[in-house]
């Protein structure tokens, strides 16, 4: 498993902001001095302004600030963010899997706010953001907390913040800006100077990108508000005059760079990704992007210890412009595209760099997947989704199943696969200081194509897995991917479903179901094109099933549904079956549990109608389930009781158990006691002879749970014990002190017991120092201790580990 900060980790170093530090803004004290007060008595500021008056740079000293405060920076660049992906960032920010595993963020509010009370740290929103998502944000999860939002408009509505404006500098101010940027130290151009800051309506960021350019081009004051002049009386803004008059004076390399970030969805990029799109080497990139950082056209900071470069939104207009009027634009992002999916491949793999690598980038593959959805374009977003779920654990240990989830809706439109593009070039500019002969450089595919070898060995392999005759646990699959670009390059539709499926069939034997489902999703799209119903029925079926499997309820229910509809369509009863039973389990996980009763009910009847007893009685099996989650405990008995009995006689003995501890508790929902712990204890017995510890852990908790409810203190004191061993053994952090909670509690009915329960919830904390339920109950065995020992309770003899008791109580059932 790769462990690897996040991004959106807090930050206590200066340093690490996510944004370019201009130092302390000039002209700017008085407005420091009042946002800072503000934000000091924990209030929410909304810094306003035209775009290049210098806000980020403004809440990026006041966040130099607060770097050194113990809850240090949350700095979120935001682009329209829904209320959904904060809550997601934030559970990423702080590695809180509960949140970045929902696939419903909306239910992880609570979760979020909590998190940042408990860290509490100051908070930057920086760029554009609907101003009712930004009011609930502060309402539903800041609370009292400094936040500041820096977004390019107009005064906002009412909201729970502080609304300042940031506006020009004073024409003083301005002239001192553009000498510090130029390094002026004299006052004989003074005059123009201010002519030139005059021009520019005293904006910082055109201001700073004059006079970076003036030097760089070598010409005096004088010279450059001339040039500047004639800019602004053709009708250009302050800002567009400042750009165009900077790039007109770059070399053509450096034009084209510019040009080439333009065509780059958002602007951004690291030195790596632009190689690979321009086809130039990376020292050559990196040294061409630290040229224009220099000019202030591109913002340099640092994502872990890999520089990353973006375009001021109004250069990335300005590129942006220049590239449609040019109608050079979707040619350059064609590129791009390809790159872009060329580097996810490339860093699809389990390494920290490549991890790295991935996450980096995130922004700019969702743009893409975007893009190329608006295009009628599923692909793109398709090839994103192989790439991350390929890339070991990535997804779900790196926070990303949000984004994952993204790039699958990009992918799931009904839209055509990607015409043939020809190899565009990108139409830039030729210098010999940045870019060399693409005769030097041939594409990344020519380096990677498979040889004769390594072909006949995927085909040996292939036909293995299709024959069943391999172990696919062991089985290294990289040959087939080999085989499998090959079979992309030449076009060779049947081929790819057949290794694809060979891929997926391994995967699902790995346990590498989310693995799978990226690849099955790619054989759903080769049938659709292929307008091959039957197979797009079956592959459905398949999707749905791993979909259900991984949680990924609202994406199961939407293939179910539809492959429902197929089936019908094709008569295909057994298939309708195999879909109902999945749409029942996906209904299930979220909650909907009288439309899982429905469709599991329906499942049962085509069942029973084939005579199929083995998917009867699963069907029985999980209906059960689905009855008591509807309230019907009773319903689920009957229903239990006539899957046992087919459980029995098809020898299915680990379901036999399953089913008893189902049995065990509608029993105890029911308040029958004595009947659920008489069911738990065989289901408990069977669990033991198939060597299923998970499902002895259950069947113990429960035991303990209705010997508790009946009363029967002693039998379920032994049961937590017993299950308190098992969590040790699996070492399962949550199953421990989760188990030790509910041990502790009932100890504390017995004051003889208060020594161990001290020795218990010290475990406790050692495995979770944070957990509030532990504390609390840290204190009330602090408190009942004193008491005890003050009235002189004779307490039981503590020997041993926290451990060490479990495990004496788990012996007696070898016994």
């Amino acid at each position: 498993m790769v462990n690897f900060s996040p991004l959106e980790a807090p930050v206590q170093n200066a340093k690490l902001l996510p944004v370019m530090h201009p130092g302390r803004p000039v002209g700017r004290d008085d407005l420091l001095k009042d946002v800072y007060l503000h934000l000091k008595n924990d209030r929410s500021v909304f810094l306003y302004g035209q775009s290049g008056v210098g806000k980020t740079a403004l809440a990026a000293a006041l966040a130099n600030a607060y770097t050194g405060q113990p809850g240090g920076v949350l700095w979120l660049n935001v682009d329209n963010s829904t209320m959904a992906e904060l809550v997601i960032r934030i559970g990423r920010a702080y590695q809180i899997g509960e949140i970045t595993s929902s696939e419903v963020p909306a239910g992880m509010v609570g979760a979020a706010a909590a998190t940042i009370a408990e860290h509490r740290p100051f908070i930057v929103l920086d760029g554009l953001l609907d101003e009712q998502v930004a009011n609930e944000f502060i309402v539903k999860i800041a609370g009292n907390l400094p936040v500041l939002l820096v977004q390019d408009e107009e005064a906002p509505a009412e909201g729970a913040w502080q609304a300042v404006e940031v506006g020009a500098l004073v024409d003083t101010d301005a002239v001192v800006l553009f000498k510090q940027k130029a390094a002026i130290k004299d006052n004989s151009s003074d005059i123009d100077i201010y002519g030139i800051v005059k021009l520019l309506q005293y904006r910082p960021l055109p201001i700073v990108i004059a006079a970076r350019a003036m030097v760089a081009s070598k010409k005096s004051a004088s010279e450059y508000f001339k040039i500047l002049q004639q800019l602004v009386q053709s009708g250009k803004t302050p800002e567009e005059a400042a750009i165009t008059a900077s790039f007109m004076a770059l070399t053509g390399a450096l034009q084209g760079i510019v040009l080439m970030m333009g065509a780059i969805f958002g602007g951004q990029t690291s030195a790596q990704l632009l190689s690979m799109i321009s086809n130039v080497p990376e020292q050559s990139a990196a040294q061409a992007l630290d040229v224009l950082t220099q000019l202030h056209l591109v913002e340099r900071y640092q994502r872990y210890e890999i520089p990353y470069y973006h375009l001021h939104s109004v250069v990335y207009e300005f590129a942006h412009d220049r590239l449609r009027q040019s109608e050079k634009l979707d040619a350059l992002r064609e590129k791009v595209r390809d790159a872009v999916l060329a580097y996810a491949e490339r860093y699809s793999a389990d390494t920290l760099d490549a991890h790295q690598r991935l996450a980096v980038e995130m922004d700019t593959f969702l743009r893409l997947a975007a893009w190329a959805s608006e295009q009628g374009n599923r692909e793109a977003a398709n090839k994103l989704v192989v790439a991350l779920t390929q890339a070991g654990d990535f997804v779900s240990t790196g926070g990303y199943l949000y984004e994952l989830l993204q790039l699958r809706q990009y992918g799931a439109g009904d839209t055509q696969a990607f015409p043939a593009y020809d190899d565009v070039q990108p139409a830039l500019p030729e210098d010999d200081d940045f870019f060399i002969d693409d005769e030097n450089y041939e594409d990344v595919e020519a380096e990677d194509e498979a040889d004769s070898a390594q072909l006949a060995q995927a085909e040996q392999l292939l036909r293995t897995i299709e024959a069943g005759m391999a172990g696919s646990e062991t089985i290294d699959i990289t040959p087939l991917r080999t085989a499998l670009a090959d079979a992309r390059q030449h076009g060779d539709t049947e081929r790819q479903i057949r290794l694809l499926k060979a891929i997926g069939k391994v995967q699902i034997d790995q346990h590498r179901e989310n693995e799978a489902i990226s690849t099955y999703t790619e054989v759903l799209q080769l049938y659709e094109t292929a307008e091959d119903a039957a197979n797009v029925l079956a592959t459905l079926d398949m999707l749905s099933a791993l979909l259900a499997k991984t949680d990924n309820s609202q994406a199961a229910i939407l293939h179910a549904s539809r492959g429902i509809k197929l089936a019908e369509e094709q008569s295909d009863e057994e298939t309708k079956m195999h879909l109902l039973t999945t749409l029942g389990d996906a209904r299930q996980q979220l909650g909907e549990t009288e439309a899982a009763v429905q469709a599991l009910t329906q499942a049962l009847e085509i069942a029973r109608k084939r005579e199929d007893e083995q998917n009867e009685a699963l069907i029985l099996y999980k209906l059960g389930y689905a009855q008591l989650d509807d309230g019907d405990p009773q319903a689920a008995i009957d229903t239990w009781e006539q899957a046992l009995k087919l459980f029995r006689s098809q020898s299915k003995r680990n379901y036999e158990g399953r089913t008893l501890g189902g049995l065990g508790t509608a029993y105890g929902e029911l308040e029958r006691w004595s009947e659920a712990i008489r069911f738990h204890t065989s289901a408990l017995h069977i669990a033991r002879e198939v060597g299923d510890r998970e499902e002895e852990a259950l069947q113990l908790n429960n035991l303990a749970l209705a010997n508790m409810k009946a009363e029967n203190l002693p039998d379920a004191l032994l049961r937590y014990r017993q299950a308190l061993h098992l969590a040790y053994e699996q070492g399962n952090r949550d199953d421990i002190v989760s188990t030790i909670v509910d041990l502790v509690r009932l100890m504390l009915r017995s004051k003889r017991l208060l020594s161990i329960c001290n020795l218990l919830v010290d475990d406790a904390l050692h495995y979770d120092p944070n957990d509030h339920d532990v504390i609390d109950l840290k204190q009330q065995v602090q408190t009942a201790l004193t008491q005890a020992l003050a009235n002189g309770v004779q307490l039981a003899e503590v020997k041993g580990t926290a451990r060490d008791y479990a495990r004496l109580a788990y012996e007696m059932l070898e016994e």
